[in-house]
C-alpha cells in the first residue's frame, strides 16, 4: 500500500485539498497522512475516512460522524424556538411537533432515532433567524457519490438502519419508489 501525505498550512492549501476529495475516494491501495495546522479540525476525519477502504464501512463513518457532529453543534439549543410543543411556524395554528410530526420515531422526549436529512433540515423561519450548519459545511459528505449525496439530502423520517441500506443500495430509482410510499404513508397518517 502507498503512502500519501497531505500538507496543508494555510487556507489556499485547504481548498485544494477539499477540491480533491472526490478524487481521493478512489484510491483504493493509498493510506493517507496528514500534516496540518490546528486550525483546520475537519481534516482529521476526512482522513480517516479516506483511510476506511470497504465502502460500507466508509460510508458507516462519514453517517455515525455528520449525526454526531450535528448533535453536538445543537446541544442545548432550541433552533426552532419549541413552547408546549409547538415550533417557531406553528404558534398560530393547532399542529404540534414542528416538522417532524408525521415522522413515526417522534415521541414525547423528540427524535428516538438518528437521521442526518431531518437533522440538516430547518424551515425558511428559523434559517432567516440563526446561522446554522448546512450540507455543504460538512466537507466530508464530499466523500459521498453523487447519488448517494442527493439521498442524504432528502431520506427523512426513517431510522438509522434504512438510511444506511438506501446509501449502500445507491440506486436514484429504488430510493424515489420508497420515498413516494413513505410520504404516503405519512400523508394518510396526519389525515
Amino acid at each position: 500500500m502507498k503512502n500519501k501525505k497531505i500538507i496543508i498550512k494555510n487556507v489556499e492549501d485547504y481548498n485544494k485539498f477539499i477540491k480533491k476529495i472526490k478524487r481521493y475516494r478512489f484510491y483504493r491501495f493509498t493510506f493517507f497522512k496528514c500534516d496540518c495546522n490546528k486550525v483546520f479540525k475537519d481534516i482529521s476525519p476526512i482522513i480517516e475516512a479516506l483511510n476506511i477502504k470497504k465502502r460500507k464501512n466508509r460510508i458507516e463513518y462519514i453517517y455515525d460522524y455528520c449525526c454526531s457532529y450535528l448533535d453536538n453543534y445543537c446541544e442545548n439549543k432550541n433552533f426552532c424556538e419549541f413552547k408546549n410543543n409547538k415550533c417557531l411556524n406553528q404558534y398560530d395554528n393547532n399542529l404540534e411537533n414542528g416538522c417532524c410530526r408525521g415522522c413515526r420515531y417522534q415521541s414525547n422526549k423528540g427524535c428516538t432515532t438518528s437521521n442526518l436529512s431531518c437533522k440538516l433540515f430547518y424551515c425558511s423561519k428559523v434559517k432567516e433567524k440563526h446561522n446554522l450548519l448546512t450540507y455543504n459545511d460538512l466537507k466530508i459528505l464530499k466523500l459521498l457519490g453523487f447519488r448517494n449525496r442527493i439521498i442524504v439530502k432528502h431520506d427523512y423520517f426513517i431510522n438509522r438502519e434504512r438510511f444506511l441500506k438506501d446509501l449502500y443500495m445507491e440506486s436514484i430509482i429504488l430510493y424515489s419508489i420508497k420515498t413516494i410510499f413513505r410520504f404516503r404513508y405519512i400523508k394518510t397518517k396526519n389525515n
